[in-house]
């Protein structure tokens, strides 16, 4: 079944993918420069999954106990450090180191972007064949693109960082803030809707309620902010430094 996730997402991140580097305008990035991304996007998974336990073992040491906490609290606070944080922390550093590489090559918001697709893509084809198996799985298939949006977001608040940099337009501070917060929080939010999700016992019905309409709200999510990048592709292009 892993194989079979594998392949899916393959398949449907790299029609994604190839589709929208054809968007750019006038001309489009090299081989390299959308398989590097992808790449670290893979050694990513195993960096954040480090960082994961050393996240649970601070926990551990400062006494932090989820049965003293609500469902909620508990759902939350076990989705910011087994997901949200590291995973979101470590796929931001590859994206940087992947600029640093690339910093001649890289001149518009829209090749920012790009990046941030193509470690989101190498994360998720990882993360498919580690956890891709079960009856249950398939149902992955429906936010298969979550890392990938959440790359988009995070690259482009670093591209129009970069924009604003260089060519004064603005103060980059709170781009760069945005970029990692926001994916952080969005992927909190929906790991504590699912994966950590602590209704699933104390109240199954609720909790069988919740992780369906955070897998709906995601599922929308994808298609609304991959659509709208899609549309202003060529805006993004055209935004150069």
């Amino acid at each position: 079944m892993a194989i079979i996730q594998l392949i899916l997402a393959l398949l449907i991140l790299g029609f994604i993918y190839f589709k929208l580097i054809k968007r750019e305008v006038p001309e489009q990035i090299g081989a390299a420069q959308a398989i590097v991304p992808i790449v670290f996007g893979g050694v990513s998974v195993a960096v954040s999954y480090f960082l994961f336990l050393q996240s649970a073992t601070l926990l551990v040491n400062l006494g932090y106990s989820g049965a003293d906490h609500s469902p909620l609290v508990h759902s939350l606070v076990a989705s910011f450090f087994a997901a949200g944080l590291p995973e979101e922390l470590t796929k931001l550093i590859f994206m940087i180191i992947t600029l640093l590489i690339f910093r001649s090559k890289v001149n518009n918001v829209y090749e920012c972007i790009l990046v941030g697709i193509g470690v989101g893509m190498g994360f998720t084809l990882l993360e498919e064949f580690f956890y891709g198996s079960g009856q249950m799985a398939i149902l992955r298939i429906l936010t298969v693109a979550a890392h990938v949006i959440f790359g988009i977001i995070m690259a482009r608040h670093l591209g129009l960082a970069r924009y604003k940099k260089e060519t004064g337009t603005g103060s980059p501070a709170v781009e760069y803030i945005l970029a990692f917060v926001v994916p952080v929080v969005i992927h909190t939010l929906y790991d504590a809707c699912t994966a950590t999700n602590q209704f699933l016992k104390e109240d199954g019905s609720l909790g069988i309620i919740i992780s369906f309409a955070a897998m709906i709200i995601l599922f929308v999510m994808q298609i609304v902010i991959i659509r709208n990048l899609w549309k202003r592709s060529e805006e993004y292009s055209e935004m150069k430094w």
